[in-house]
């Protein structure tokens, strides 16, 4: 072109070439972005929660002696897959006992259990534990004083 100079087409190109440049970089960073999807195995966590519905005991609480109570847990697997499920009690802070297993064969997985409390003043605490393929363990504890 006859009325642009040497100087100013050169530095055209060299502004043209850095905006192309600019934004294939950011398109480049864009389009890499982690997702949930993309996380290493083991980054996503196991979700264990209490049915909250009426009937259901789903928080600490105080109770009385020899009570009845219906607890419900929904367990919903993270990036492993989930293998077994465990249920565990300790009495005033005392060692584990095991109370139930089951494997899990489903996702989300529901279990129910009705806890009828001791015939005695203390502290029970229930554990709901899953266990990943992978060897990695989850738990959950509800405690409940005993009156």
């Amino acid at each position: 072109m006859p009325w642009i100079s040497d100087e100013a087409s050169v530095n055209f190109a060299a502004m043209r070439f850095v905006i192309i440049t600019a934004v294939l970089g950011l398109a480049f960073l864009f389009n890499t972005g982690c997702t949930k999807e993309d996380q290493p195995d083991g980054d996503g966590s196991v979700d264990i929660t209490f049915r909250m519905d009426s009937g259901y005991t789903w928080q600490h609480d105080t109770v009385p002696v020899s009570d009845t109570l219906r607890i419900g847990v929904t367990v919903t697997k993270g990036s492993d897959n989930l293998r077994t499920f465990f249920v565990d009690v300790a009495y005033d802070g005392g060692p584990r006992i095991r109370q139930d297993s089951a494997h899990v064969d489903s996702n989300p997985f529901s279990y129910e259990k009705t806890v009828i409390t001791r015939d005695q003043a203390g502290t029970e605490t229930w554990w709901f534990s899953v266990d990943e393929y992978d060897g990695d363990i989850t738990r959950r504890a509800l405690t409940l004083t005993v009156q």
